[in-house]
């Protein structure tokens, strides 16, 4: 006969597959989640980022007089403790992350100057994504309850003001460039542009 399966050795079965399932868990999340592929030095590990690093080490996002140092995945990664924010990270870095390793792999910008072709639309998408995000990443450290606008200049003061009561622009609306340097639209794409308006016209 079988021996049958008692209550203690099925609690033994429950706690252990608990215990393990905890483990791999805290595994995933400090490795994967928030572990190496947040730190500063995965991000700059791959040849592709060797200019935008160099943009980054004149910002005040990484050297300033308060100490308080800005990695990128503090402003390109999905921030926020609920389980929406939570599966939009674990989504940003499979799919995001998935694509940067793709192109990294098949040598799509093998040199800076073949990055720098494709900076501008880059940097539209990041962009675009902040801004579906309502520069969440930004509003981690920056919050309009907490600026004093009597200590800032005449003109952010006042544009900061205007948008706490319209609340109709993001942070990234503005603010860009300061990290990175700013992207002009290659000349073809504005040409077209305009042949477009011309031929509305």
């Amino acid at each position: 006969m079988t021996p049958k399966t008692g209550p203690s050795r099925l609690w033994l079965v429950f706690v252990g597959g608990a215990a393990a399932g905890s483990i791999l868990l805290a595994g995933f999340h400090f490795t994967l989640m928030d572990g190496f592929t947040n730190s500063l030095e995965m991000c700059i590990s791959c040849h592709e980022m060797d200019g935008v690093y160099k943009e980054y080490q004149k910002s005040t996002h990484y050297q300033n007089r308060s100490g308080v140092r800005v990695v990128c995945s503090s402003c390109h990664i999905p921030h926020g403790k609920g389980v929406v924010d939570y599966v939009d990270k674990l989504m940003d870095k499979v799919i995001v992350g998935g694509r940067h390793l793709y192109h990294h792999v098949i040598g799509t910008y093998p040199d800076e100057a073949s990055f720098a072709k494709h900076r501008y639309r880059l940097a539209q998408s990041v962009l675009e994504n902040m801004r579906q995000r309502d520069s969440k990443e930004c509003r981690q450290c920056h919050s309009y309850q907490a600026m004093q606008l009597s200590a800032q200049e005449r003109s952010a003061a006042s544009k900061h003001d205007k948008m706490m009561k319209d609340g109709n622009k993001t942070c990234v609306d503005c603010h860009t460039g300061f990290v990175h340097e700013e992207q002009q639209e290659p000349a073809a794409v504005v040409d077209n542009q305009k042949d477009n308006n011309q031929k509305g016209n």
